[in-house]
């Protein structure tokens, strides 16, 4: 049974690893490619809601609260399909853009759970936190299911632009041992300012734009503690996939 798990781990690792590979962050060079032919209010409002939805991407792979005093330590990415005006944008025929976050979880008494996140590279500093509320969970009985609800705020820095964020998420799941699925559904609102364009009338230029995500995965616990999660999205129409690694305790 051990080498089985160790083997399901690994092939699981493998495949992560796979899909990861056709995606990537931008690089620095891309940023600057972004602040020359950044030159229309709808060029922007498309960046500004694709940049949102990677921001809002990943952060729920769970329909419950951690419980007093639960924490929970991972890795997470958001990855979606740019459309052809942000390739033309960053001149960059990725297939997918993605964007890594880690987050950190502390369960608080009365079903509330507060988690930071965060990264940086690429001259880029992203922070954010939110709070889940348990809504309705059961435990020990197969399939039961749990509902849980969370909000977020955001806040993203870069030389050429910066970032502010405000997101829900409605998650439900199904309590499997092993392997739980889960489907979730969140909005994105997410407001960009423009600070170094080549263009002088898209200085200081601000646009805000909404969007949604849908997703549907699953939790796998190949190990006491260790958990992985992917699942397939649909971000404001277009097809993505998030995914972690990370410790529960």
């Amino acid at each position: 049974m051990k080498r089985y798990r160790l083997n399901r781990f690994f092939s699981l690792a493998a495949s992560a690893a796979l899909a990861a590979s056709a995606a990537q962050p931008l690089r620095a060079d891309q940023f600057e490619q972004f602040r020359r032919n950044i030159n229309t209010k709808d060029l922007l409002a498309s960046f500004t809601k694709e940049l949102g939805g990677l921001v809002g991407g990943g952060s729920f792979h769970t329909g419950r609260s951690l419980g007093f005093p639960g924490v929970d330590i991972g890795a997470h990415g958001a990855a979606i399909k740019p459309t052809d005006k942000i390739k033309t944008l960053f001149k960059t025929n990725l297939n997918m853009a993605v964007l890594p976050i880690i987050q950190g979880e502390v369960g608080l008494p009365y079903k509330i759970d507060i988690i930071l996140r965060g990264t940086s590279y690429e001259d880029i500093t992203l922070v954010g936190g939110g709070l889940r509320y348990g809504i309705f969970k059961l435990r020990g009985i197969p399939l039961a299911p749990g509902i849980a609800v969370s909000g977020f705020v955001h806040s993203l820095n870069h030389s050429v632009f910066s970032l502010s964020h405000v997101s829900g998420n409605l998650v439900v799941d199904c309590s499997i041992p092993i392997v739980s699925p889960y489907v979730g559904v969140g909005i994105d609102r997410t407001k960009i300012k423009i600070a170094q364009a080549d263009v002088v009338d898209m200085r200081g230029i601000n646009v805000t734009e909404s969007g949604t995500r849908l997703a549907a995965g699953l939790n796998i616990k190949p190990f006491p503690l260790v958990y992985i999660h992917g699942a397939a999205t649909i971000v404001n129409g277009r097809s993505g996939f998030e995914g972690g690694l990370g410790v529960k305790f």
